[in-house]
């Protein structure tokens, strides 16, 4: 093994012998670390994290950890997918400002040479680059921030495996530190998808009790016996088929319709059913999808934006007989269909009087 590797192995450790760094550590052992010597000091697309060796070996070990970190920092602000434009290498000068401010506050080494400047503490990559418009000073000795390989698909799949990586390495972190150590502005990223406003958790909880069958059947043989003697085992069902639909009509905006993603990925993660169907549907149903993962939700796109028809949905409630079905709207329609017997949690926006004739209403605060 190079020296190089080894120190790099030496950093990654003492990475993880720091306090609340679970979520830093996470992201850290989720890249690709590589080592090319045709660049001058160290470069991350969001799916690498590549280094010079000569440059990381001209380092003190304190030295190293910091730029471990600030290059997975960049990784963890997902700051090359948030670039939208703007001019990239004023951008990655603002992130490292933002980094590297949070690191030395922290008390970590910075190297000779790195962007620091404590008037902008407390801000986001977006309000020093607003700062650093007409600020010519300080130049970047380079930019660390490359844009992805390969495709625009290619990209936009490193974007949703990144968005993954953020995703696990904030519930680790908040399951084994019991708090989030995630810094705001990376939180509100993460927010923009992952959080929901509704408990689903509480919600489903009467729904699934209401739902859960106890019998005997031949089909799961009593283990106790068999091969011997085959007796039927006792079972039970629950929520194992949760079906949600999303209103995709006119009156429903990207920001609503990206929350509706949010709930639907907390019922995925939190409820852990066997099976999670996402519908859409404004006059008709216009897609059905699985959805096994974050992946799988990432890959959603509107189909619809045309008027609303409610009962198409409930028609197929009634057909397929979903253990429970979630439905995500604003309410705006006329509904006609009989209640299909099948649990219906209306989960409403922006329409405190919705008043369904079956069902149970929860409505999204603000």
């Amino acid at each position: 093994m190079s020296a190089h590797q080894k120190q790099l192995d030496a950093a990654k450790i003492q990475l993880m012998t720091h306090p609340d760094s679970i979520f830093i550590t996470s992201v850290c052992f989720s890249m690709k670390h590589i080592w090319d010597d045709k660049i001058p000091t160290a470069c991350t697309n969001g799916v690498y994290i590549k280094y010079n060796p000569q440059f990381w070996l001209d380092l003190d070990p304190d030295e190293q950890l910091f730029l471990l970190l600030h290059e997975t920092w960049h990784v963890a602000f997902a700051h090359m997918g948030r670039l939208q434009g703007r001019d990239s290498r004023r951008w990655n000068k603002a992130a490292d400002y933002v980094i590297n401010y949070m690191l030395v506050k922290a008390g970590y080494k910075m190297p000779k040479g790195g962007l620091y400047d404590a008037k902008y503490a407390g801000m986001s990559t977006e309000e020093v680059y607003a700062l650093l418009e007409d600020d010519p000073t300080s130049n970047l000795p380079m930019d660390d921030l490359v844009p992805s390989d390969g495709t625009l698909e290619e990209a936009d799949q490193a974007q949703k495996d990144l968005d993954d990586i953020l995703v696990r390495a904030r519930m680790q972190s908040e399951m084994a530190e019991g708090f989030s150590s995630v810094p705001g502005e990376i939180q509100l990223y993460i927010n923009g998808l992952l959080d929901p406003k509704l408990p689903w958790t509480r919600i489903l909880q009467r729904f699934a009790a209401r739902a859960v069958k106890t019998g005997r059947s031949f089909k799961r043989p009593n283990r106790r016996f068999f091969p011997k003697i085959l007796l039927p085992s006792r079972f039970s069902t629950g929520l194992t088929d949760i079906a949600i639909a999303g209103d995709i009509s006119g009156s429903v905006t990207d920001i609503t319709f990206k929350q509706y993603l949010s709930e639907a990925y907390y019922v995925l993660v939190k409820c852990k059913p066997s099976s999670l169907k996402f519908m859409q549907f404004d006059t008709i149903i216009k897609n059905v999808a699985e959805i096994d993962n974050i992946n799988d939700l990432m890959d959603v796109t509107v189909h619809g934006r045309g008027g609303t028809n409610i009962n198409p949905v409930i028609q197929w409630a009634n057909e397929h007989r979903p253990s429970v079905m979630v439905i995500l709207t604003d309410g705006q329609f006329h509904l006609t269909e009989p209640n299909p017997k099948v649990p219906i949690i209306w989960a409403i926006s922006d329409n405190p009087g919705f008043n369904p004739p079956y069902g149970k209403v929860v409505h999204l605060p603000k």
